[in-house]
């Protein structure tokens, strides 16, 4: 299994719009073949931080999803929203 953080700062204003885009990739993502756990959250502390939480069963999973329509419309949209480039963290399990 391979798990994500992906971290999001959207820019001064754009802070909704940016929202609005990440929500609409989590239904598509979690239809998708070896989605195991596709999750987005706001930090508490840090307004217009957006973080997702994923889960793939293997890395082939994972390189799917890059290639989906839906990934692909936030690779083109995001430049404007975002304040700095996402912070991605690949993570494996230990325990």
């Amino acid at each position: 299994m391979i798990n994500v953080l992906t971290r999001f700062k959207a820019q001064s204003g754009k802070e909704q719009a940016l929202l609005e885009l990440l929500k609409s990739l989590v239904q598509p993502t979690r239809n998708e073949l070896g989605c195991v756990k596709y999750e987005l959250h706001q930090e508490n502390e840090k307004h217009g931080h957006f973080i997702f939480i994923k889960s793939f069963v293997d890395h082939a999973a994972f390189e799917k999803h890059q290639n989906t329509g839906h990934f692909k419309r936030l690779k083109k949209e995001m430049p404007e929203l975002i304040a700095q480039e996402p912070e991605i963290i690949i993570l494996s399990q230990h325990a």
